[in-house]
């Protein structure tokens, strides 16, 4: 028997409801047993009972032995004060607030329907990729559509926080913001921190004034990156080498090291070098790209923002000095320059949505929240392992939005096994 189970029988009122009692021999009748409190103080909140012949207004607190009130500090604590009722599976010690007799005790054991902690247990003995594996498929949609409406916004208030903290860094400024988000985006899983310091090291202003001259952004981003400290011998990067030069003073800037690139055990087209090609013509053809996105109302037309091409260059070398023929027999020498559907929409997905919705929350307009839903519907979803095991198990993700409800399902509760959190836990333990 664990609490949390305590807290999902009391909370949906799954035990035997019939001529309850207290501890003291009281009848006991339960009208609202309250507000499941997930935050410091009693468990629930503004519970309504009948003990006797009076009724109560207050707090419940449940414990799986009653002596855990003092094992759990509440004693000396203000906030249990108001607690009318202590909910134990196993009553070894009276507790009182004031005097003793002052806080009446229900015996949940007396109680409880025994087959419910079986069927619970066995989840938690599960070593099933997901504890109701077996039962999953029998859940009907609305509870799947409900649920699935619920885990997608949390996911997006968890995404946020990041988010949030970029945006104490640049006091505030939503455009910088979004440009370093962006910009780690741009260097996917294995140079994400490094493209993060490239654009921390690199305002976005700076960038913004040469816009209009592509070779000066180039030259700042891969001079700023440390891929022109070194000699060079091709023409496209010994122009940019110099004009880095004159910048670097300019601006007083200090590169990278280039150590901080990783190169190793990936395919060429995602090398450092060419996403950084193609962050450059991203930033020479958006201007204004976050207000950009704010204001477009067609959410493809969002996506056609991103579709860019790096410099020609880049379309027969991955790095400077080597043709491509002599890096991979597996890629020709055309077809890496320009941005595919996945790279974009993987960009939509983990920024440009995200800063959507997190505008829309501070800002308090459902306008921007909704539109970074409807991005996520525009956007096909993931393939990875998660989303490819609910498949087999029949929940198939259509959209983006789906597959990041459901990467938010398997991480945050299955994998936790936090089933009684879960809505489609509750519904298949439910009598």
């Amino acid at each position: 028997m664990t609490e949390d189970f305590l807290h999902y029988i009391w909370k949906f009122r799954l035990f035997n409801s019939t001529e309850l009692k207290t501890a003291g021999g009281q009848s006991l009748v339960i009208f609202q047993p309250g507000q499941h409190n997930f935050n410091g103080g009693p468990d629930f909140l503004n519970s309504r009972i009948k003990i006797g012949e009076e009724t109560w207004s207050g707090h419940v607190e449940i414990h799986m032995r009653g002596s855990d009130w003092h094992r759990h500090g509440h004693t000396d604590d203000g906030h249990y004060k108001n607690v009318i009722l202590h909910v134990v599976f196993n009553n070894d010690k009276e507790i009182f607030l004031t005097t003793p007799g002052d806080l009446p005790v229900m015996d949940m054991s007396n109680y409880m329907i025994t087959d419910q902690w079986t069927h619970y247990e066995k989840w938690l003995q599960s070593k099933t990729w997901i504890p109701c594996q077996s039962q999953v498929p029998t859940v009907d949609q609305l509870t799947w559509t409900s649920w699935k409406d619920r885990l997608i916004i949390e996911r997006l208030e968890q995404k946020s926080t990041a988010f949030n903290e970029q945006l104490k860094k640049t006091n505030g400024d939503w455009h910088e913001t979004f440009y370093r988000r962006l910009a780690r985006n741009f260097g996917f899983k294995v140079n994400a921190d490094a493209m993060e310091m490239l654009a921390e090291s690199l305002p976005q202003q700076i960038l913004a004034r040469h816009r209009s001259d592509p070779l000066q952004v180039e030259a700042l981003l891969f001079g700023q990156a440390g891929f022109l400290d070194f000699d060079l011998h091709d023409e496209y990067p010994s122009d940019l080498k110099k004009e880095y030069s004159f910048l670097q003073k300019k601006y007083l800037l200090r590169p990278m090291n280039p150590a901080a690139w990783n190169f190793a055990r990936m395919r060429p087209a995602n090398f450092p070098t060419i996403r950084l090609a193609q962050f450059a013509a991203l930033v020479c053809q958006a201007e204004h790209l976050f207000s950009q996105i704010l204001e477009t109302e067609d959410m493809r037309d969002i996506l056609r923002l991103f579709e860019v091409e790096a410099h020609l260059y880049w379309s027969s070398h991955f790095r400077f000095d080597v043709p491509s023929i002599m890096e991979t027999e597996d890629f020709g020498k055309k077809g890496t320059k320009k941005m595919g559907r996945s790279s974009i929409e993987n960009i939509l997905v983990n920024t440009v949505v995200t800063a959507l919705f997190h505008y829309g929350r501070v800002r308090s307009d459902e306008k921007y929240i909704d539109k970074a839903l409807k991005l996520l519907e525009i956007c096909a979803p993931e393939d990875n392992r998660i989303v490819q095991n609910w498949s087999k198990l029949g929940i198939r993700a259509e959209s983006a939005l789906d597959a990041q409800s459901l990467l938010q399902l398997y991480n945050l509760y299955c994998s936790e096994k936090r089933c009684l959190q879960c809505q489609v836990g509750l519904k298949l333990l439910k009598p």
